[in-house]
């Protein structure tokens, strides 16, 4: 039976020292033990091992459908970037240039593109999103959190603006996500707890969970991180930066945590700190190695998570199993990207080349076939 990390909330010496028993048998066969006692014991939270403590890389490859050079079409997108599928297939990527949205439809094949643009555009009243920081597909709705007005702009995905959604007790959203119930977001200045539920009104309604992560949480850069979209009615991920881990929600209790590939050993490197940027003027910033989760998707059971390596300079696409966070395979020559989606056995990739962004679409099927066979192991 594979060993567990525990994590102390006071101490990072203790965190560092835990690390340190448990990783000097990493290499040692494990069983996946799941999550057998309580996850969180007073202030220690249990982080699980993967039973894997290398990559492992795809036999098989991403394999080029389509391709499109997207400043040919008709009222083009300048700066494209957050893509989303939605639950048709329909792809959406909002303009940071123009603040438009963009709707990508294609031909059954994945071979012919069909294109639109929606939103109010900059400087154009209710309904315009001038800074995204967040941005979800949530039952036919798009939900965009715009920093400059704190609030959260709804579309329908043919193009309608509906409401816009400010919580009411004066929290600033920096990251969301939402489900039938609740709109849950993370405040953009760090408070006292890591969630804050509200109704799809912006009525609060209470909060719920700690930082998992103690040390330096003021430093909202060393705490940044992605909630995914709710999955399984209202499960969703809290998936730190920098941290080495990921974590699971259900309930609005924390469920599970668990180490990515990458793990701790290489979170460790990752240090907050606080950098003079003008005389009198300090701002906080974090010495960074890894970033254990850069980007992710999920569909269907598939976690898919860009991990970026600094010292190397390179990327790797992780593949994980969504609801148990084990890790699967590796993808084996990933494509360049600036983003990317995943729908069924597709995958969008949004390229900045010289002459502009191309939209492209990958097959990934027999990589997700190699990473279920493996998964039933």
């Amino acid at each position: 039976m594979r060993k567990s990390i525990y994590v102390s909330y006071f101490s990072l010496v203790i965190l560092l020292a835990c690390f340190l028993v448990v990783s000097g048998n990493k290499t040692e066969g494990k069983e996946n033990c799941g999550v057998i006692e309580p996850i969180v014991k007073g202030d220690i939270i249990k982080i699980l091992l993967q039973k894997d403590n290398r990559r492992e890389i795809s036999s098989a490859e991403p394999v080029l459908v389509s391709e499109f050079d997207l400043d040919r079409i008709d009222n083009p997108p300048f700066q494209p970037n957050e893509p989303r599928f939605d639950e048709n297939g329909r792809l959406y990527a909002f303009d940071t240039k123009q603040g438009l949205i963009h709707k990508f439809y294609w031909s059954p094949d994945w071979k012919k593109l069909s294109h639109s643009a929606f939103g109010k555009g900059l400087g154009q009243g209710p309904g315009e999103v001038t800074r995204l920081l967040d941005f979800k597909i949530f039952k036919n709705e798009l939900y965009l959190l715009d920093e400059g007005k704190g609030a959260i702009e709804v579309y329908s995905t043919e193009g309608n603006y509906i409401r816009s959604i400010r919580p009411d007790n004066g929290y600033v959203p920096r990251k969301f996500t939402v489900n039938d119930s609740y709109l849950i977001i993370e405040t953009l200045v760090p408070a006292q707890h890591l969630f804050y539920a509200y109704d799809l009104s912006g009525k609060f309604k209470f909060a719920f969970g700690e930082f998992i992560e103690k040390n330096s949480v003021e430093n909202a850069v060393y705490q940044d991180n992605r909630l995914s979209e709710c999955f399984s009615g209202d499960s969703f991920l809290y998936l730190p930066r920098f941290f080495g881990f990921m974590a699971l929600y259900e309930n609005n209790e924390l469920v599970m945590v668990k180490e990515t590939i990458d793990g701790l050993s290489a979170a460790k490197n990752n240090l907050p700190q606080q950098k003079s940027v003008a005389m009198g003027i300090s701002a906080w910033v974090v010495q960074r190695s890894v970033e254990t989760v850069y980007q992710y998707s999920i569909y269907d059971k598939i976690l898919l998570v860009r991990a970026y390596d600094y010292k190397k300079e390179m990327s790797n696409w992780d593949i994980y199993d969504l609801k148990s966070l084990d890790y699967l395979i590796t993808v084996k020559n990933r494509p360049r990207c600036n983003s990317f989606a995943l729908y069924k056995d597709k995958v969008a990739v949004l390229l900045e080349t010289d002459t502009g962004f191309k939209l492209q679409i990958y097959d990934v099927g027999n990589i997700l076939k190699e990473a279920a066979a493996k998964s039933r192991r």
